[in-house]
C-alpha cells in the first residue's frame, strides 16, 4: 500500500469528528499523556492497521495519532511527528511545498497536482487561521495526466472535484474555485460555510467541473476563527456522481464523461430514480408506469412522486436544462420584474460571466432570451440594485459597480422602445443641519410601488400631485452612513425624490432584508436584514415591521423564528406572506450551527401576527437553499430564480397555491395556509379566502360569523402573554412601546423617561420619586428625536441628523436639543468607503480588501461582499501590500517564496541563476503581460532551486556559494552581516551602521543603532533619555544618571531590549560641605568599574580603575575633597562607570552623606515621643469609651422605637380550668387518669425578631393573681395581661445547675426552638 494512502486513511478517521473551533480547546480525558480522541476505539483500530502495514515500510517509519510520519532521525526526531510527507533534521520538520506548521499539518503556499485522481484538504484537525493555500491541478495537453485518461485528442481534458466535506466560517473563510489557471479564470465557486458534513448536503450532486484542463483551488482564512474544514476529492474525465466511490452514482456506466443510465433511473449522475417512493402507491396516491417509466399521480395529487396534495399548494422545479435553447448565467442580488407574461432578470452578481445587463423568459413558451437594448448610454452591470416596474418601465435603484462601489443612480427601462433612460430627479438640496439629501448612494435596498396619497382628516389627498403611485425606497447600505434608517420616496409623475421623517416605531435599518406590500391591510411588512450593533459589529435581525406608507408610521410586530438575509417575501395572496431561503447564518460566536444557505419556507399571517414554518417537498428534483434569489408572482404562481449557494444557481422553481375551499373542518381551514390565507365562515360553514371575505367582516372585533385566527390552548396563551411582558420591558422609548403589537403602555414621568408594561401602571415610581402617568397613544408621546439618535452607529449619519451629535469617547450617538456651534463643526473623519490605500483605511480602523483595493467599514463586511467577492482582507496596516501599477500588488512581493503564496502571481527569474527576479500577475501559462518574461523564465507553483537573492551562485544548481559577497551571509545570503543593514533579498544592498561610534549593531532591517550604553537614545545614539533622567552629550562623551544624595538606587537590566547593554553610567554631586561622602555598589553578576572625579573649572582624574563592583565600598573624606555649591556651581562631582558585563543583571548604588549621631538629643527626642504617644493613647481611649456608650444609648432608642411600632395581632387563647390546675399533689397522685403536670415555663404567643435576628421581642401570657377566688376578681376582663420583654436569640446553652432527681430527657424547655439567653 503506497503511503500516500496510509495517510489518506488516517485522514479520513480523523475528518470524521466534525469541531467548531479550536480556541478555547475543549478539555477531554487523557490517554496516554495527550487527549483522547472521541473516537478513540476507532483510532485504536486504525493504528494496529498501519502498524501491521508499516512492516512491508521499513524501520524509519513512524505512526502518530495525528497521521503517517515522515522518515526521521534518531535523537532529536524520535519525538517530532512530520506529516504529509514532512522530513524530521535535527528537530526540524522540513515540510514539502503545500505544507507548513511545525509538524507540517497546516495547507500553505501553492503546489501542482499532475495524478489523474487524488484529493485535496486544508490539514488533520482544524484548519490554521490566517492562512493561504493554493491547489493546481493540471491536466493540460503538456502534462503527462492528459496522456493516462484522455478521450479525445484535442479535446480539453474535465476535471471533476467532488466536495466529501466541507466547513468553515461563513461568510469570512473561502475556498475559491477558477475553471484555468489563474485567479483571471472563470470564477466556477465561492464555497464557504457548512456545505457538507456526515448526511447534510446543500447540493444533490455536490460537484463542480472545470474544462479548461486545470483547475486552480485558493483558500483564505481570516484571523479570527476557524473549523473543520474541507476534504475535496478529485479525477479527470470523470462522470458525475453523488458518491465519489462510485461511477454514476451506481445506477449507471461512464462512457467519455457522461453517464449511461441504467433503467429505472434518470439524471446527468443518475441519481433521479424514474418512480421514486413508488408513487406513493402505499398511499393510493399514483402508479409507476412502466412503459414511460414516470409516475402517474391520483387525481387532487401531482409531484415526483405524487406525495404533493395540489390543496395545500405544490411546488414545481424548471431546471435550465428544460428550457429551449439559450440558458442565462447564474445570477444573485439581481432585479425581478414581470411585464405581461415575461421575467426580466436585471443585472445581478454572476462572477464577470453575464454578457448583457438583461435577460427575458417567457413564462408560457418556457424560452430565454436576451434583450438588446438600442440606447446609449446603458448602465453598467451591478448587484444589490433594487427594481420595480411602473407601466411599461422598470425602474433599477442604486447597486454596487464593479470598479466604482455603491451608485445612487436611477434608471428606467421602456420595455416597448428597449431604451434605458438615466433618470435626473428633482431633490432637495443638502443643507448644513441636515446633509443627508437623496438619491443617497445605497445597496442592499428594497423598493415598493404603493398608491400616492397621504392620510389627512381622515381622508386620501393624492400627494404633490403627478403619479397616482410612487416607489417607495426602504433602508439599505450606503458608504458614507452605514446602514440606513431612511425611507426615500420617488414619484413617478413628478420625479421628485424625498427622504421622508417617519414615525412610530425606532426602527433599525440595514441591508438585505426583504419589503412586501399587503393589499389587505395597505402596509408593507419589512423583515430580517443585516443591522448595526455598534459602529464595529453587525447583527442578523429576525425583527418584522410594517410600514403604513401614507402616515409614515412604523410598528413593530411578531418577532420571526429565525434571523436572516438575502431571502424574499412576497404576497401571493393578501393576507399571507411567503418567505423563502436566504442566509441564516449569524456571527460566529452566536451562530449555533445556523447555515450559510437556507431552504427554509416560512409564512407569515398579517391577520393574526403569527409565523409558521411550511415544509418544502423532498421529491423535489432542485437544489433549494439558496440565498440572494428573486421572487416574482405570475398568475397566482410564485416563481422563485436563481441565488447563491456556493455557485450561481440559474434555476426556477415555481410555487402553486392550494385552495381554501378543499378543507371541511375549522381545524384544516385555519391551519393549512396553502399559499392561501384561509378563514372560516361559521354561517356557511365553508373555508373561504381571505380576499373572498369582505374587509370589515376580517376587521371586525367580535367577528361573530367568521374565524380567522386558529385556537391556542392556555398554555401556548399564557406563554404569549408572558412574552409580550417580556417584550415590553426591554421597550424604553414611549414611541417604541406604544407602536408595537404586543399591547404595551408605556408609564411616563415627563423628560422622556418611565418604563414600558404590558397591562397597568405602577402605583408610584420608587426609582425616579414620581407618579407615573399612562400612555397608549403615539401622539400623547413626547415629540422629540432622542430614540432616532440611539439607533445610528456611525459618525456621519448621526451629524446628519440635526439633533444628534456623535460622542467620539463612547463611539455613540447622543441626542442634543440644542446642538452647539462646536458640534456642528465637529468633523467626522473621512468615511471608510473614501479611503483609497491601505494604509489611510486601516489607520481608520476599516477593513481593506487586497484584490478589490475597497476600504469599508468594519461592521459591513459581509454587506460589501456577500458572495465572497474580497479575497483577502486586512485590518492591520503591516499587512498592507502597495499595488506598483494598476490592482496588481504582485510588485510588492520582494522574494519568490512569498511572490508563489499569491495565487494572482508569479516568479519572473532574470536568468542569471542567481535568484534574482520580479513578482509579476499572471497564472501558470505565464505573465498578463507575455512580453515581461519569457515563458522559459516562469514559475508560478514553484520556485527556481538557486535562490541566493543575487549576491552568490549556486554550483550545483541548489546550494549557494559561501561565502556571500555583498556584505550578506545565510543559506540564501539573505541577511546582512552584523554591523550591518538593509534587506538584501532579491538583490538588496547592505550598509554600516551609524551609531556615533556608540554601538557595534543595529537592526538588520531598520538600521536603528542598538546602543551599548544604558541612557542613550535615538536611532543613531545621538541623545540622551531625558525622561527617565539621563544626561550628558553623546557627542563629546556619554550619558549618565543623575543620583540623589542619601537614596539608593537599583537599576534591573533584564528585559528584552537591555540585552545589547554592556555599559551603564552614574554620576553624583555631594552638596553637604561638612560631611563625608560614603559611595556603596554591588553588581549582580562580574563586571568592571571605573570611578573618576572633576573639580569645578577642572577636568576630569581617575580615582579607581578596572575594579571588581561585585561589592565595593568606600569614604571619599571632607577633608581630602571639597564638597558643596558655591555660586551654584558644583565643587566636586563623581563619575562611576561600570562596563564588561552581560545582562541580565541588577546594580544596588548609593552616595550618602549622613551626619554622626548625637545620643543626648537621641533620648531626649525618644523620651519626648514616647510620652506623646501615650498622651495619645489615653485620649483616644477616652473617646472610644465615650462613643461606645454613645452608641448603646442609640440602640436602646432605636429597641424602644421597634417595641413602641410593634404590629397589633390577635390570638386565640383557651385558658385552662382554675380547679385543675390547683390540685394538689396528692390528689393528683391517686387520680386514676392520666395527665400531664402543668409547664416550668409558659410559652411566647408572639416572637418579633430585630434587625439582624440577635435579639427579638418576645410576647406572653401572664395570669393576673386572683386571690384565691375561682374566677378573676370584678373589673379585670379574664384576668389576663400581655407581657413583653426584650431577648437575645442563640444556641441552646446548658443550665448551670443540675437536676439529679430528673433525668435529662424529660427536662422541659421552652416550645420556641430558638432559646431566650
Amino acid at each position: 500500500m503506497p503511503l500516500e494512502h496510509l495517510q489518506m486513511f488516517v485522514y479520513l478517521l480523523h475528518k470524521s469528528k466534525y469541531r467548531r473551533k479550536r480556541d478555547p480547546p475543549p478539555i477531554r480525558p487523557m490517554v496516554g499523556g495527550r487527549p483522547a480522541s472521541p473516537h478513540s476505539s476507532v483510532w485504536r483500530l486504525a493504528l494496529l492497521v498501519l502498524l501491521a502495514l508499516s512492516c512491508q515500510l521499513g524501520p524509519t517509519v513512524l505512526v502518530s495519532s495525528h497521521g503517517l510520519a515522515g522518515v526521521a532521525d534518531p535523537g532529536k526526531c524520535s519525538e517530532v511527528r512530520c506529516m504529509n510527507g514532512g522530513v524530521c533534521k535535527n528537530g526540524t520538520c522540513l515540510c514539502p511545498d503545500g505544507w507548513q506548521g511545525s509538524e507540517c499539518q497546516f495547507c500553505g503556499g501553492k503546489v501542482r497536482l499532475t495524478e489523474p485522481s487524488g484529493s485535496i484538504h486544508d490539514g488533520l484537525g482544524n484548519y490554521s487561521i490566517g492562512v493561504k493555500c493554493s491547489w493546481l491541478i493540471d491536466a493540460r495537453e503538456h502534462n503527462s495526466i492528459t496522456d493516462k485518461v484522455s478521450t479525445e485528442p484535442g479535446r480539453p481534458s474535465v476535471i471533476r472535484l467532488h466536495l466529501e466535506e466541507f466547513a468553515t466560517e461563513c461568510g469570512w473563510d473561502h475556498l475559491y474555485v477558477y475553471d484555468g489557471d489563474s485567479v483571471e479564470s472563470p470564477l466556477l465557486a465561492v464555497f464557504s460555510g457548512l456545505m457538507y458534513r456526515k448526511n447534510f448536503t446543500i447540493r444533490r450532486i455536490p460537484e463542480v467541473f472545470a474544462h479548461s484542463g486545470s483547475a486552480l483551488l485558493h483558500f483564505f482564512s481570516d484571523d479570527a476563527y476557524n473549523m473543520s474544514g474541507f476534504n475535496i476529492s478529485y479525477q479527470v474525465n470523470a462522470c458525475p456522481t453523488n458518491d465519489s466511490s462510485l461511477n454514476c452514482s451506481g445506477n449507471g456506466d461512464c462512457w467519455n464523461g457522461e453517464c449511461s443510465c441504467n433503467s429505472g433511473f434518470t439524471g446527468a449522475a443518475c441519481n433521479i430514480p424514474r418512480c421514486p417512493n413508488y408513487c406513493s402507491a402505499h398511499l393510493g396516491r399514483g402508479v409507476c408506469d412502466r412503459k414511460q417509466q414516470r409516475c402517474v399521480c391520483s387525481a387532487g395529487y401531482t409531484g415526483n412522486d405524487c406525495s404533493q396534495a395540489i390543496a395545500h399548494g405544490y411546488w414545481t422545479a424548471i431546471d435550465a436544462g428544460e428550457t429551449e435553447g439559450f440558458t442565462p448565467p447564474g445570477s444573485a442580488s439581481h432585479g425581478a420584474a414581470v411585464f405581461h407574461d415575461t421575467l426580466y432578470v436585471i443585472a445581478g452578481e454572476s462572477y464577470g460571466k453575464a454578457e448583457a445587463l438583461l435577460y427575458m423568459y417567457d413564462f408560457n413558451g418556457k424560452v430565454w432570451e436576451t434583450a438588446h437594448t438600442e440606447s446609449r448610454p446603458a448602465p453598467e452591470l451591478r448587484y444589490g440594485a433594487s427594481t420595480v416596474i411602473f407601466g411599461d418601465k422598470i425602474f433599477m435603484y442604486g447597486g454596487v459597480i464593479e470598479g466604482r462601489g455603491v451608485c445612487g443612480e436611477l434608471w428606467a427601462f421602456d420595455v416597448s422602445a428597449k431604451i434605458w433612460e438615466n433618470i435626473t430627479v428633482k431633490a432637495e438640496q443638502c443643507n448644513d443641519t441636515y446633509e443627508m439629501c437623496g438619491p443617497l448612494r445605497s445597496a442592499g435596498h428594497t423598493a415598493t410601488i404603493v398608491s400616492n396619497y397621504d392620510q389627512v382628516g381622515g381622508k386620501k389627498v393624492l400627494t404633490g400631485g403627478g403619479s397616482s403611485q410612487k416607489m417607495v425606497v426602504i433602508f439599505g447600505h450606503s458608504p458614507q452612513f452605514g446602514y440606513l434608517n431612511t425611507v426615500q420616496e420617488f414619484n413617478f409623475g413628478t420625479r421628485e425624490w424625498r427622504i421622508v421623517p417617519t414615525r412610530g416605531y425606532p426602527v433599525k435599518g440595514g441591508y438585505g432584508h426583504s419589503a412586501a406590500y399587503d393589499p389587505l391591510r395597505e402596509r408593507i411588512y419589512v423583515y430580517g436584514g443585516i443591522v448595526s450593533e455598534s459602529d464595529s459589529s453587525q447583527l442578523l435581525s429576525n425583527k418584522l415591521y410594517s410600514y403604513e406608507p401614507h402616515e409614515r408610521l412604523w410598528t413593530l410586530l411578531e418577532t420571526a423564528p429565525t434571523a436572516r438575509f438575502l431571502h424574499t417575501a412576497n404576497f401571493l395572496t393578501p393576507g399571507l406572506m411567503m418567505v423563502f431561503g436566504g442566509n441564516t447564518h449569524n456571527d460566529t460566536s452566536h451562530s449555533f450551527g445556523a447555515k450559510c444557505y437556507s431552504r427554509d419556507l416560512m409564512v407569515y399571517d398579517v391577520l393574526c401576527d403569527s409565523w409558521h414554518a411550511q415544509p418544502m417537498p423532498d421529491d423535489l428534483y432542485a437544489d433549494l437553499a439558496r440565498f440572494g434569489h428573486s421572487a416574482v408572482v405570475f398568475e397566482r404562481s410564485l416563481y422563485v430564480y436563481g441565488g447563491f449557494d456556493g455557485q450561481m444557481v440559474n434555476d426556477m422553481l415555481q410555487f402553486t397555491p392550494g385552495d381554501c375551499q378543499a378543507f371541511n373542518r375549522t381545524d384544516q381551514c385555519l391551519n393549512a395556509r396553502p399559499g392561501v390565507k384561509c378563514v372560516w365562515d361559521i354561517q356557511k360553514s365553508r373555508c373561504l379566502p381571505a380576499a373572498a371575505v369582505q374587509r370589515e367582516r376580517l376587521f371586525d372585533r367580535d367577528q361573530e360569523g367568521l374565524e380567522v385566527c386558529p385556537k391556542k390552548s392556555r398554555l401556548v396563551m399564557t406563554q404569549h402573554e408572558l412574552m409580550d411582558y417580556e417584550l415590553c420591558s426591554q421597550l424604553t422609548t414611549c414611541q417604541g412601546c406604544v407602536s408595537t403589537a404586543y399591547g404595551c403602555m408605556f408609564c411616563g414621568i415627563g423628560n422622556g423617561k418611565g418604563i414600558c408594561v404590558k397591562e397597568k401602571c405602577p402605583d408610584v415610581s420608587y426609582t425616579y420619586r414620581a407618579d407615573f402617568y399612562p400612555t397608549k397613544a403615539l401622539k400623547d408621546c413626547p415629540d422629540n428625536d432622542e430614540h432616532v439618535c440611539a439607533q445610528l452607529h456611525g459618525c456621519h449619519a448621526c451629524t446628519a441628523v440635526s439633533v444628534c451629535h456623535w460622542d467620539y469617547e463612547h463611539s455613540r450617538c447622543q441626542y442634543s436639543r440644542n446642538k452647539s456651534g462646536d458640534a456642528l463643526n465637529d468633523a467626522c473623519p473621512p468615511a471608510c468607503s473614501g479611503l483609497t490605500s491601505c494604509g489611510n483605511c486601516t489607520q481608520e480602523e476599516c477593513i481593506w480588501c487586497q484584490n478589490e483595493q475597497r476600504c469599508v467599514d468594519k461592521n459591513a463586511y459581509t454587506a460589501s461582499f456577500p458572495y465572497g467577492q474580497c479575497r483577502e482582507w486586512t485590518t492591520g496596516s503591516s499587512k498592507c501590500r502597495a499595488a506598483s501599477s494598476g490592482k496588481s500588488q504582485c510588485g510588492f512581493y520582494r522574494t519568490c517564496a512569498q511572490c508563489r503564496d499569491d495565487p494572482a502571481c508569479g516568479w519572473c527569474d532574470d536568468g542569471s541563476l542567481t535568484g534574482l527576479g520580479k513578482c509579476l500577475p499572471g497564472g501558470d501559462s505565464g505573465a498578463h503581460e507575455e512580453s515581461e518574461c519569457p515563458a522559459q523564465r516562469w514559475h508560478f507553483t514553484h520556485c527556481p532551486s538557486c535562490q541566493c537573492n543575487g549576491h552568490s551562485t549556486c554550483p550545483d544548481a541548489k546550494t549557494c556559494k559561501q561565502p556571500c559577497s555583498n556584505l550578506t551571509f545565510g543559506p540564501n545570503c539573505d541577511k546582512c552581516k552584523p554591523g550591518f543593514w538593509g534587506n538584501p533579498v532579491n538583490g538588496g544592498i547592505c550598509q554600516k551602521c551609524e551609531c556615533n561610534g556608540q554601538a557595534q549593531y543595529c537592526h538588520s532591517e531598520t538600521g536603528k543603532c542598538f546602543c551599548s550604553t544604558k541612557g542613550l537614545a535615538g536611532d543613531h545614539c545621538e541623545k540622551c533619555d531625558a525622561t527617565n533622567h539621563y544626561h550628558g552629550d553623546p557627542s563629546r562623551g556619554s550619558c549618565y544618571y543623575d543620583l540623589t544624595i542619601d537614596y539608593q538606587f537599583t537599576f534591573n537590566l533584564s528585559k528584552k531590549e537591555d540585552r545589547h547593554f554592556t555599559q551603564i553610567n552614574f554620576r553624583n554631586s555631594p552638596v553637604k560641605p561638612d560631611i563625608d561622602a560614603d559611595f556603596t555598589i554591588t553588581c549582580s553578576v562580574a563586571a568592571r568599574m571605573n570611578i573618576t572625579i572633576r573639580t569645578a573649572g577642572g577636568i576630569e582624574k581617575p580615582l579607581f580603575s578596572a575594579v571588581n563592583c561585585s561589592t565595593f565600598r568606600y569614604r571619599f573624606s571632607k577633608a581630602e575633597h571639597q564638597f558643596g555649591v558655591e555660586d551654584n556651581v558644583t565643587l566636586t562631582t563623581f563619575y562611576v562607570y561600570v562596563y564588561d558585563f552581560q545582562p541580565p543583571l541588577w546594580i544596588q548604588i548609593a552616595f550618602s552623606q549622613y551626619p554622626k549621631l548625637n545620643l543626648q538629643q537621641f533620648f531626649i527626642t525618644f523620651s519626648t515621643c514616647f510620652l506623646l504617644l501615650l498622651v495619645m493613647a489615653a485620649i483616644l481611649w477616652k473617646i472610644k469609651q465615650h462613643y461606645d456608650m454613645f452608641r448603646r444609648r442609640q440602640r436602646l432608642f432605636v429597641e424602644m422605637e421597634q417595641m413602641a411600632s410593634r404590629p397589633f395581632s390577635q390570638v386565640l387563647v383557651e385558658i385552662e380550668s382554675r380547679e385543675y390546675n390547683e390540685l394538689s399533689p396528692a390528689v393528683e397522685n391517686i387520680t386514676a387518669a392520666p395527665r400531664k403536670r402543668k409547664k416550668d415555663s409558659p410559652s411566647p404567643i408572639a416572637l418579633e425578631p430585630c434587625e439582624g435576628n440577635r435579639a427579638a421581642v418576645l410576647s406572653l401570657l401572664v395570669r393576673l393573681p386572683t386571690g384565691g377566688l375561682q374566677h378573676s376578681p370584678p373589673g379585670q376582663s379574664a384576668g389576663l395581661a400581655v407581657a413583653s420583654a426584650l431577648v437575645t436569640l442563640g444556641n441552646p446553652r446548658r443550665s448551670s445547675i443540675e437536676h439529679p432527681k430528673e433525668p435529662k430527657t424529660k427536662r422541659k424547655q421552652s416550645q420556641h426552638p430558638d432559646s431566650c439567653i
